[in-house]
């Protein structure tokens, strides 16, 4: 079944509750139950953590792990590309590395870097 939602810049409708989230908006991809929002995060801001999870009846359920809680990471940057397969979801930042999210809790499960 399939979430029925509308979305405008940094707003998000689902199930007629408004998430009014601090920057526009760039992916939103329905996974499973959830709806998996990517903002789009100006060059001049520090705003990191940028990938959230939303429930059918639109709260959000989760905020993506820091990658420095579980890894060593540099120069940590905003997510820049949300990638669904199946039940799989993927983000990747500016030089390319990737972080395989769990779907329920928003934990990093894996990273590796795209070459």
């Amino acid at each position: 079944m399939s979430i029925t939602f509308s979305q405008h810049n940094n707003e998000i409708i689902v199930n007629n509750n408004k998430i009014v989230f601090e920057h526009r908006i760039r992916y939103v991809k329905e996974v499973e139950n959830s709806l998996i929002v990517l903002l789009g995060i100006p060059n001049n801001v520090r705003y990191l953590n940028n990938v959230f999870g939303v429930s059918e009846k639109g709260e959000i359920k989760w905020r993506i792990q820091s990658p420095s809680d579980g890894y060593s990471v540099k120069n940590q940057l905003p997510y820049e590309n949300l990638f669904v397969n199946g039940t799989e979801v993927v983000v990747s930042d500016f030089y390319g590395r990737r972080f395989s999210v769990n779907l329920t809790s928003g934990e990093i499960l894996t990273r590796d870097i795209a070459k």
